[in-house]
């Protein structure tokens, strides 16, 4: 039996746990549409409403300040393909195995797209990361796939190309309910926002003379312009921040303009942070987990449901059971996602980086391991342990006077990482990974090549 027939079952699965199927009289659910507007490299520290100390992001804040806000949400490993992988599937990347980048979405899994799909649902996707080009599979279940990459010639075109496509769709009249999903990169590297968006930041450091240290990101601009201060970069990635910020704010203009807010769930999310100098590690992800990389921005709106704040962390994977829940839909099997509305507290979420370090996010604390070739590489201690309420930013690390927690929260993750390994060696993914020109191009331009 092929994978595409075990996926169709598993959708069956789905409708199986749909309240008609019980026999008794059915009951109606309200189909809203649903909205996810996912910012790459978005980190949840440099926008305003996260506590940042600069105004970046008015329109998001004004969201949030209308939405189910959710202080510390996580995604289970900062790159792009294992970390969408899990919005779409509700499974952590250990179950799913998509590897960090040019990772295969299988097909045996439902994604949200399918499970909507079967329930009437138009779904469209304008996406700009080649990462989640349909070559990996990410456009399952989707009736329209934009593609940025083939359609623009320099990264400068991204952001207005998917805003306009984002404005036209809602534009539209729509018979049925409908799936959006639009994938920004305006934060990823290199940061090259209009002019106009760019504050001055402090200088900072001169990385230049940082030893040790690994200049991950930029190099190329780096190289071209010759400038070695921090706050120059943090100032064009915060540009980076504001552009998409005002961007995004004319979608929810719409929103609220065409009367959305009645029938539509919006979720505003990031799929990684970005590591901007913290620990001598300049100008990427992926290597490490502590929150400038792992800590993401996850804003709910919910017709009808009053604003809140929530500080329980979650996940980016908690996106998918939360809506087929909302839809009366049991998940199709058992996924590590759990519904945004009910959060529980005691519950650990580990995080991969590249290079084997990790982390566990338990109740008010965050604890990372890194091991040894990252630790002389950038001149930082192994094992640290922050508080999330009274150190956000990570200033302090109580990990020498907390060995105790610190060694509980490793052991739950070694225990869960043996239990379910992650990327073995050989085959990794499934179908040809050979890119396509426009491809091979985007993935240059953001670094990965």
């Amino acid at each position: 039996m092929n994978k595409k027939i075990l996926t169709l079952i598993s959708i069956i699965a789905i409708l199986l746990g749909f309240a008609g199927c019980s026999g008794k009289p059915e009951k109606t659910i309200e189909k809203f549409n649903i909205i996810i507007i996912a910012a790459d490299t978005l980190r949840a520290d440099h926008l305003h409403t996260y506590g940042y100390q600069y105004q970046t992001s008015p329109n998001i804040d004004k969201l949030a300040s209308k939405s189910l806000f959710y202080k510390y949400p996580y995604c289970p490993i900062p790159k792009t393909s294992a970390s969408f992988a899990s919005m779409m599937t509700g499974l952590h990347p250990f179950i799913h195995k998509t590897k960090p980048n040019r990772g295969f979405l299988k097909e045996k899994y439902v994604t949200l797209a399918e499970a909507l799909k079967m329930q009437g649902y138009y779904n469209y996707a304008v996406v700009d990361n080649a990462n989640l080009s349909k070559k990996f599979l990410f456009h399952q279940g989707f009736d329209e796939y934009v593609q940025v990459w083939n359609e623009i010639q320099e990264k400068e075109q991204s952001t207005p190309f998917i805003t306009d496509k984002i404005l036209a769709f809602l534009d539209k009249k729509h018979d049925e309910p409908f799936f959006l999903w639009a994938n920004y990169i305006e934060t990823h590297s290199p940061y090259v926002p209009p002019q106009e968006y760019i504050e001055s930041r402090p200088d900072g450091r001169d990385f230049s003379k940082v030893k040790p240290k690994i200049i991950a990101g930029m190099r190329r601009t780096i190289n071209q312009k010759k400038i070695y201060s921090e706050g120059h970069y943090i100032s064009l990635y915060d540009g980076a921040v504001k552009y998409l910020d005002s961007e995004v704010g004319r979608i929810i203009d719409r929103f609220f303009q065409k009367g959305y807010d009645k029938n539509t769930i919006l979720i505003f999310v990031g799929d990684h942070g970005e590591d901007l100098g913290e620990r001598n590690f300049f100008f990427n992800h992926g290597p490490l987990t502590f929150a400038a990389a792992s800590r993401i921005p996850l804003i709910l709106y919910i017709p009808g449901m009053k604003p809140r704040q929530i500080k329980t962390p979650v996940s980016n994977m908690d996106i998918y059971p939360t809506l087929l829940k909302r839809l009366d839909l049991k998940t199709p099997y058992p996924v590590q996602g759990m519904d945004l509305l009910q959060p529980v507290k005691s519950r650990p979420l580990y995080m991969m980086g590249q290079i084997g370090s990790y982390a566990v996010v338990e109740n008010n604390h965050h604890y990372i391991k890194i091991l040894p070739i990252m630790t002389k590489g950038l001149g930082i201690a192994a094992n640290h342990l922050y508080e999330l309420e009274s150190d956000p930013f990570q200033t302090t690390n109580i990990y020498s006077q907390n060995t105790g927690l610190a060694l509980s929260l490793d052991k739950k993750y070694t225990k869960y990482f043996q239990t379910h390994g992650y990327l073995n060696k050989g085959k990794t993914g499934e179908g040809e990974d050979k890119l396509s020109a426009e491809e091979e191009k985007s993935l240059k331009t953001l670094g990965y090549l």
